[in-house]
């Protein structure tokens, strides 16, 4: 809800991609130890294809998440007078856009596999600005071509509580977006062998918690 909220009230402003990171690696740090601060559909796919949370835990998680992200979008275009939707850039193809997004996704959820679930970093004090700063660049880098959400919940939320505007795009989008999370996660288990003991990050074992 916060994640969206902000990204609906910065809107175009050129310091948007700041907020947004900003506001992400707060709320990361603040949720980390009660729900494991996903706040990402993607994520949650990825970290569930890991081995860190079931299945069953994952869609109650992704449920929430996607509601969060309308209500997000409602009360931020409330208060900012305005809607805004996920779109693709004026000069970027389709192509370019959904790429972009499956680029993107992938980082970010590799990164939170990395610095999340990962034994080797556990009781790190560093794992939210590592996904704050990822969603930050990528913001700045291809914001502009693909409408930078690099999170379903972003770009349903925003379509949805738009009046369900460029609904196709945002659909499209998701896909990109779970798709990045699924190859994160293959990625993953090459880097790190299966071998080696898995953290878990869900509710019922908080991000960065005492427990891996």
């Amino acid at each position: 809800t916060i994640l969206v909220f902000t990204i609906q009230v910065a809107g175009s402003s050129d310091l948007a991609p700041l907020a947004i990171g900003g506001v992400l690696i707060a709320i990361v740090f603040a949720g980390g130890p009660v729900s494991g601060a996903h706040y990402n559909p993607a994520i949650s796919l990825a970290v569930a294809l890991r081995g860190s949370m079931d299945f069953q835990e994952m869609i109650a998680y992704m449920i929430f998440q996607l509601l969060g992200g309308v209500l997000g979008g409602l009360c931020g275009g409330i208060v900012s007078s305005s809607f805004s939707v996920v779109s693709m850039g004026e000069d970027a193809s389709q192509l370019q856009a959904l790429l972009a997004e499956v680029i993107f996704t992938f980082i970010l959820c590799f990164v939170v596999l990395s610095v999340a679930t990962n034994p080797k970093v556990e009781e790190n004090n560093y794992y939210g600005l590592a996904i704050g700063l990822v969603v930050m660049s990528g913001a700045i880098s291809v914001g502009s071509i693909s409408g930078g959400a690099f999170n379903p919940a972003v770009a349903l939320g925003l379509c949805i509580s738009g009046g369900f505007s460029n609904l196709r795009y945002g659909i499209m989008v998701t896909a990109s977006n779970l798709l990045g999370g699924v190859i994160a996660a293959g990625c993953f288990r090459i880097v790190v062998p299966s071998s080696e003991e898995v953290g878990t990050v869900g509710e019922n074992t908080p991000l960065n918690s005492d427990r891996a």
